[in-house]
């Protein structure tokens, strides 16, 4: 049945253009969901970060490290509420706005089914870590090695749920806009998820957004770090230790992060790949380019400083930064949303 409708969506008639004002329009509307994005992705992206500092703590026996990766699980809940809230306001308003969006989840309840159990599941684990970790604040975890495992695990897969729920939401959406407005809601036909019918660059964008999820985590954990400055006994060395680790991790996960836009720039789909929209999304990977290597070289002077509690400039300009990164990434994903 999802063949078939995408197959009728192609015999429509073609994309009309786009002009820079509409672009420009665009990207402000998806400011503020960028915004929100950056939280959200951070709090997913924090345990799994929190797992490499933790097996690398293992392995080079310094307690800064594991001080870091406590500080980032922490910062993870605090992260998630942010996004968390927006989200529910927004499902509300959808459902409300768009009853096609009702009918989709009574035809398909396996995936949101999953992400409702998901999100409070991984909540709560973060929320008992972090009573755990207050009420042992003097003594050594169990295995937190383990609990960081877990959560890394599920902040995991609650990503790979949320991307196939957007692109089922998506292909819904798109049957949804063909119809003709005399026609809603009663002729909209519903588009099942098909794991089979999955988009070619799925497991290369979730590969992405699992690099881009790190990538907010540390860069956040650097304006985390110096929010609590001055309200946690660190010691300057220990501090000083922590932002460098921060702005490290921050480097290194943002060129990992990079890599990804030739695959992305290569990999448009064929609806926008010879359309004005190429040449907006082509210019976007550009800007968001430039944005990940200015974050490199902010991270890089927060690293090599020997007062990197001094550096709050680079810090602050880094989150920016990401914010714009992440914006112009949306903007990317809805002109393909458009094209097709």
């Amino acid at each position: 049945m999802r063949q078939k409708i995408l197959d009728w969506q192609k015999k429509e008639a073609p994309i009309s253009p786009m002009s820079m004002s509409e672009l420009f329009n665009i990207a402000g509307a998806l400011a503020p969901p960028g915004f929100f994005l950056v939280f959200g992705l951070a709090a997913l992206g924090a345990p799994m970060l929190a797992l490499v500092c933790q097996t690398a703590g293992q392995l080079h026996t310094t307690q800064y490290i594991e001080a870091y990766s406590r500080r980032l699980l922490r910062m993870a809940l605090t992260a998630s509420l942010p996004p968390l809230l927006a989200l529910l306001t927004v499902c509300g308003v959808a459902m409300v706005k768009a009853p096609w969006i009702m009918d989709w989840a009574h035809a398909a309840p396996l995936g949101p089914g999953l992400v409702a159990i998901a999100i409070p599941a991984y909540l709560a684990l973060l929320m008992t870590q972090r009573r755990s970790a207050r009420g042992r604040r003097h003594a050594r975890q169990d295995n937190p090695l383990l609990q960081t495992f877990i959560l890394s695990v599920l902040a995991f897969g609650i990503l790979l749920l949320l991307l196939a729920l957007a692109d089922g939401v998506l292909d819904q959406a798109k049957a949804v806009l063909r119809i003709p407005l005399d026609q809603r809601p009663s002729a909209v036909p519903l588009v099942t998820p098909d794991l089979s019918a999955l988009p070619p660059l799925f497991w290369t964008l979730l590969a992405a957004l699992t690099c881009l999820s790190i990538t907010c985590a540390s860069t956040l954990s650097l304006e985390y770090l110096l929010l609590l400055r001055d309200r946690e006994p660190f010691g300057r060395e220990a501090l000083a230790q922590m932002l460098r680790i921060a702005a490290r991790a921050t480097l290194r996960s943002a060129l990992v992060s990079m890599a990804f836009l030739p695959m992305l720039w290569t990999g448009l789909p064929e609806p926008i790949a010879h359309t004005e929209q190429a040449a907006y999304s082509r210019g976007l990977m550009l800007l968001a380019g430039c944005c990940t290597l200015l974050i490199c070289l902010c991270s890089g002077l927060v690293a090599r400083s020997a007062r990197p509690w001094a550096k709050s400039g680079p810090v602050h300009i880094s989150a920016v930064l990401l914010w714009i990164t992440v914006t112009a990434l949306l903007c990317i994903a809805f002109l393909c949303f458009y094209a097709d």
